[in-house]
């Protein structure tokens, strides 16, 4: 991409003054439209004429079906994960506008929040805290007395569970789109016991993994990891300064999920498991009830990913069982929602929260922080991060 490409950007992402300011230092023209998945939203035409780089919501250009409406755009930075759905928008349809148009994801951006979600739940969980919550709020009692022995973080074994390539796509959310709520009541549950020398398990090595073991390693965790190839690499995505573990150095070991034997012994290494894989084919049900029983006595399972990796049933028998499961984390459920009533919400063993690992402050200005980035990028001379390839989809 040639050097200063990027002439007006346009933005159809809700963020702050202070970011469109920022925006303004770096682009010669700003249009900040409002909110792309407003159905009311009119972009004018000459906007869209003029419009060489857009960041936008996860739907990507709203209302554009035609390439002629945007002739001059170059690159379309969105504010998701994933870009599937852009991806298979009447515009993006034509072979012209795919090789014209370079789709960028906010791969990076969710550090900030996801891993942090991670750690503090299973600290939750080693702590008791969900019991001794229940208790104080509202029962409204002092309750020491039935309060489990704590275990300690300091020395576990995690495994971090995610795939190295993948088709994204959506988690459920509301007709209007992604909607993260304004305020958010976790409902929370109970846990036992203590611990010393655990070990973390990664499958696949990707942004969120990477930020996870780098804190997890405070707690001296021993961090392995498992993706389709079983090989580690180094991050040439979007990484946000101080994150990550960008030459993918951290884990002693590396697995691959494609070799059974060598997925097996993953799993029977991992005393918290941490998933944060997407949706696909070779995904769906992964965790089955035979390798839920891999893990070691009193695992803890954490799935930040999507839901439909483990059968809510499975979740339940291995919990229930001598040995099982010693506690459960869960932002993603199948289904998702989560029934009202389902015995996960209420198990004592369980925390549930509803998909919001990722809500954090002024979301969308991280994004723009990467649309600045890029921009960085291209006067370099250097190819945009996080670019789709959209006969893969990732």
């Amino acid at each position: 991409m040639a050097r200063d490409v990027f002439t007006t950007a346009v933005i159809t992402a809700t963020i702050s003054k202070e970011k469109v300011a920022e925006l303004e230092k770096v682009f010669p023209k700003v249009y900040n439209i409002g909110d792309g998945l407003n159905p009311n939203l009119v972009i004018p035409d000459h906007v869209l004429e003029e419009a060489d780089v857009w960041y936008t919501n996860w739907i990507g250009i709203p209302g554009v079906t035609s390439l002629d409406q945007v002739p001059n755009t170059k690159a379309v930075q969105l504010s998701s994960a994933g870009a599937n759905i852009f991806l298979e928008s009447r515009l993006m349809a034509s072979n012209e506008a795919r090789k014209q148009i370079k789709v960028c994801t906010a791969s990076g951006i969710h550090v900030v929040a996801i891993p942090q979600y991670i750690v503090a739940n299973v600290i939750n969980v080693y702590m008791s805290m969900p019991l001794q919550i229940l208790a104080a709020r509202q029962e409204a009692r002092w309750d020491s007395d039935n309060v489990p022995p704590h275990r300690s973080l300091i020395g576990k074994t995690v495994g971090l569970l995610v795939s190295v390539q993948y088709r994204l796509t959506p988690s459920p959310t509301p007709s209007s789109g992604l909607v993260y709520p304004t305020s958010v009541q976790p409902i929370l549950s109970a846990f036992p016991e203590t611990g010393c020398r655990r070990s973390s398990r990664l499958k696949g090595y990707g942004h969120i993994a990477r930020e996870t073991a780098r804190l997890l390693k405070a707690f001296n965790c021993e961090i392995i990891a498992a993706n389709s190839s079983g090989k580690r690499g180094t991050d040439t995505g979007y990484v946000i300064p101080g994150t990550g573990d960008v030459q993918g150095s951290i884990p002693s070991e590396m697995y691959s999920t494609s070799d059974e034997s060598s997925f097996n012994e993953f799993l029977s290494r991992s005393e918290i498991l941490v998933a944060s894989l997407p949706s696909t084919p070779k995904t769906e049900w992964l965790m089955t009830k035979e390798r839920l029983a891999r893990l070691p006595a009193d695992a803890v399972f954490v799935n930040v990913g999507r839901g439909d990796l483990v059968k809510s049933s499975d979740l339940l028998e291995a919990l229930n069982r001598e040995g099982g499961l010693s506690g459960v984390v869960l932002d993603v459920t199948y289904p998702e929602p989560l029934p009202q009533g389902h015995p996960l919400f209420t198990h004592p063993k369980v925390i549930v929260t509803p998909h919001t690992s990722s809500f954090v402050a002024k979301y969308f200005d991280l994004g723009a922080d990467l649309l600045i980035k890029q921009a960085e990028q291209v006067r370099q001379g250097k190819p945009l991060l996080n670019i789709v390839d959209p006969e893969k989809g990732y």
